[in-house]
């Protein structure tokens, strides 16, 4: 039976476009982000993970979202099957220049709001579509 595993996403802004990196598990388009250890935080789960990922610092992150539901479901090429509940949060600022880390991205790259990649994973297009339709907002 597949477990519930709950992680963070980060919808790192600036301007009208937001920074994806390249997966090199699956060689699609993803929010920086990822599943939350023991005892952590969703903000410190968030924190951790863009630093590891992009070299970032991130300050003063928005909770945004909440993204949780079938089309969460992830098989890894190991057999492991879960669901995922992510929160997704806006940065808009940050220290650092970004960078790959290579292990779980091979690029990072700021892409229009209004022009994502086609392969997205579901939490990254599911969040992405909810902050299109909110952008004016934000």
């Amino acid at each position: 039976m597949p477990l519930i595993l709950s992680g963070a996403c980060a919808l790192i802004l600036r301007g009208d476009e937001v920074l994806l990196q390249r997966r090199v598990d699956t060689g699609g388009w993803g929010t920086p982000g990822g599943l939350s250890e023991p005892g952590e935080s969703l903000e410190d789960t968030l924190r951790r993970e863009v630093h590891e990922e992009t070299g970032l610092t991130v300050l003063d992150p928005l909770l945004f979202t909440v993204v949780s539901g079938p089309d969460t479901f992830v098989r890894l090429p190991n057999g492991d099957e879960f669901y995922q509940v992510s929160a997704a949060y806006v940065v808009r600022r940050w220290d650092g220049l970004p960078r790959a880390d290579g292990l779980e991205g091979t690029e990072l790259r700021f892409w229009p709001l209004d022009a994502l990649p086609e392969r997205l994973g579901p939490v990254d297009r599911a969040a992405l579509t909810q902050l299109r339709v909110c952008a004016g907002g934000l």
